[in-house]
This record gives structure tokens, sequence and C-alpha cells, in this order.
């Protein structure tokens, strides 16, 4: 049992009170939610944005709870130890890295402007076979997220951790709490804006994963010009398309479903989309198989079958006579970027549905407005748009002389617009931040 001496939870979480301390019996997990907590699991009651977990204690006591800390006393106090502490939010931290250090798997941290997701996918995926792996689940790459992820460990070797930040410090914050052995970073991009205030402030607190372990390794992007400058004096594990790298790359040949990639010149990579953005996170993931001794030639052959592409990221689908492109989990001025060059090389006719990307700060309408040209070029027939910032798009394309430009102010009347105006295949191309649940606009069509 992980958690099996009364005196060693006493000095962890250090609490302020203590009751019911004869009723302590040995566990070997912490649960932080009441919904599935198991027999013989300690609590610790959170108070979040949107729930507090000092109102499930009852709960999880019902549901078996043995140990709970809260930092809140109660009036009923439940029948098995209980602590009361300054800060639960703190000591689940404490725990976390009780846990860390304890079972001690080989951590990969993930961060970076975008591809996290599917870059902590991948590379799950390659070691899979070779290691007892944990990885993130969906994006919980937050405080609590990670925290949740690392309560879950039991016998796994390799721990994948996606990583998330939008304000100063969260990076530094995660990094100390899992303490990475190999930082991946993909992408420094116009992400987060509003917390991070400038490119320079996202460089600096991506790369944060890199200054707390001394023995950490890094994977970098070569091809990212902000990476390219990055001062790190351990081992940088560099990938992009020129041959200085340690693991290079080049479009091989594509077509309407495939694009095939060649690693190192020889090895053929085929990823099932257009999109050629996906590369960048398959490198990543080949590097980090790489440094726990994954064979190159093996780890492109089984990445040639990984079928774990998120939803919602360039998802193509057909829904009635429409053919869909669906980007819609997240936008920043980057992915639309490449997004719209692959939109770019379809022959059907194309109706845009744009939504806000959010946190860009002072800079928010620049950036809305600076997507007008490419949606011109791309040749879209229609650019309908949702959301405050997208207005602005909408504004500009109307100065430049495109007459196809509309705003709405629901998923249902986008919908409703495009089945009274189209009698014909049309490819939908959908995009917008996650808040803006531009994804609902299927559910009308």
């Amino acid at each position: 049992m992980l958690f099996n001496d009364f005196k060693l939870l006493e000095r962890l979480l250090k609490p302020v009170n203590i009751s019911n301390i004869y009723h302590f019996k040995p566990f070997d997990k912490f649960s932080i939610d009441s919904r599935t907590i198991k027999k013989g699991e300690g609590f610790i009651a959170i108070a979040g944005k949107h729930h507090d977990g000092h109102k499930f204690i009852s709960e999880a006591q019902r549901k078996g709870a043995s140990f709970i800390v809260a930092s809140k006393e109660l009036v009923a106090k439940p029948k098995v130890p209980f602590f009361v502490v300054d800060d639960s939010l703190h000591a689940l931290g404490e725990v976390v890295r009780y846990i860390r250090k304890k079972r001690n798997p080989y951590v990969y941290g993930i961060t970076g402007s975008v591809g996290k997701t599917t870059t902590k996918e991948m590379l799950s995926f390659l070691l899979s076979g070779r290691y007892r792996v944990l990885k993130s689940r969906d994006t919980e790459n937050n405080f609590l997220g990670v925290s949740k992820t690392f309560l879950s460990l039991t016998n796994e070797n390799v721990a994948v951790l996606e990583l998330g930040t939008n304000s100063p410090g969260e990076i530094e914050s995660l990094s100390r709490l899992c303490v990475p052995d190999i930082g991946i970073i993909t992408f420094i991009k116009p992400v987060h804006l509003e917390g991070l205030g400038s490119l320079s402030g996202v460089f600096k607190e991506k790369t944060a994963l890199l200054r707390l372990n001394p023995k950490i390794k890094a994977v970098l992007n070569a091809d990212d010009p902000y990476l390219k400058k990055v001062n790190f004096k351990g081992k940088i594990y560099w990938f992009g398309q020129s041959r200085r790298n340690d693991l290079y790359f080049r479009l091989h040949k594509q077509d309407s479903k495939n694009s095939v990639f060649l690693v190192q010149n020889k090895f053929e990579l085929v990823l099932p989309t257009q999109f050629c953005g996906f590369i960048a996170n398959a490198m990543a993931a080949l590097a980090g198989s790489h440094i726990l001794r994954g064979e190159l030639k093996d780890d492109v052959n089984k990445l040639n079958e990984f079928k774990g592409f998120a939803p919602l990221r360039m998802q193509a689908q057909d829904i009635g006579r429409f053919f869909v492109i669906n980007d819609s989990y997240n936008a920043n001025p980057y992915s639309f970027e490449g997004a719209l060059k692959v939109i770019e090389k379809y022959s059907l006719p194309k109706i845009a549905v744009v939504g806000d990307m959010l946190e860009l700060g002072k800079r928010s309408v620049y950036y809305h407005q600076n997507l007008a040209l490419m949606i011109i070029k791309a040749k879209f027939d229609c650019c309908l748009a949702v959301g405050s910032f997208s207005r602005s798009l909408v504004q500009r394309l109307r100065q430049l002389g495109y007459k196809g430009a509309y705003h709405f102010s629901s998923h249902k009347d986008v919908a409703q617009f495009i089945k009274k105006r189209t009698k014909k295949r049309y490819l939908i191309f959908i995009k917008g931040s996650r808040k803006m649940e531009l994804e609902k606009v299927l559910n009308y069509l």
C-alpha cells in the first residue's frame, strides 16, 4: 500500500485538525471525484470553479472512501480519518509529487501552442507495445487534469502527459508536479495571448518545461523560428525538414486522401489526411520514442497504422449532401492558415463557417481581419461568421469587395442559411475556438 503510514500522511499534508485517527487503514490511492471513487480509496475535496468537492464528501464516504482530506470543517464528521488542511489543492499537489517520487515512472511532458493532444496520442501508441503506458485522458492538461492522471497511476512504467497553459507560471507549476524526464515542445504560435501577452511570452512560458529538471532531455521543432532560439545546455533532439536535424522528413507525394512523407529520406510515413501539419506531431512522437530505444523503421511502420486522430480536428465527414471538414476543436491564426491551405486544394464549391479565435488579447481584431485575404484566396462562395470578433472579419471581407460574408447569432441560423442557399454538393469548412462549439451547426444540417 502506497499510503500505509498515518505519520507519513501527517508529514505530507500538514493538517491543522485531525479526527478519527483510530479508524486509519492503509490504502493505495486517492481520488478527487466522488463519482468514480472506489472502496478503500482516500478522497480529497477540492473547491473548484464549477463544483465544490466538499459537498460530495458524504457521497464519497457512502462509496467506501477510507480517508478524507478537506479545507473546511464539517459539522458532521465522517466516520473515517479526516484531515482539515489549509489548502486542499496544495495538499493534492503534495500527494501527486509523492506518487511521482514513489512510483517513479518515466515521464514525458508535452506542451506547445498546437498539436499537444495528437502528439500525446501518437507517442503513447508507439510506446504501448514496449511499455506499460499511462497517458493524459482527453485534453486534461491543467493542474487538476495532470493530478487526476497521476492519481490513477498503478503499475505503468511510462507516463505521457499533456501540459497546457493560458497564463504565466502554469507550465512551471505543472513541471514541478510531474518532473518530466523528456520535454517535448511542438510549436510557439500566437495562442493564449490574452494571458501570455506576446509570442515572447508564449516562448518563455512553454520553455519553462526545460528549466526545472537539470537532467531533462528536450525534443524540439527546428522548423519553428522561436524554438530555434532555445538556450538549453542539456541534450536536444531536433526534428524538422533539414537534414541537419536528428530526425528529418520531406513530403514525398500526396493525393485526395493521404500525405506520404519520407523520414530520414528512406522510411515511408503515410498520414491519412491532406493536412500536412500532423507531420510535426508524428516527428515529435518518433523522436520521443527513439529516446527510449525505439527502432525508427519499426516505429514508422507502426505509425502507419495509427488511427487515433482526435475528433473535430480536420475531421472529414459526409452529412447529407454536404462534405464537411470539421476543424471545430480549436482555432488560432497559425492553425487557421494551415487548414485553409488544405481547403484550397478541393475543387468542390465551398462555404466557410468561422467562429471567434479567442484569447488573442489586444490583437484579436487584427488577427480576425487578417483571415479575410486567406478566405478569398481559398475561393469560398460564402463566409458565415459567428461571434463578436468574427464581425470584424465580415467587415473586412466586405471592404475587400467580397459579397458572400454574413454574420449570425446562432448555430441554427447558420445551418438554415446553408440549407436554403445550397442545392448542390458543397464542402463545408468549420473552424473556431472550443468555446464557440461550432460543431453544433452540424446538428441542424
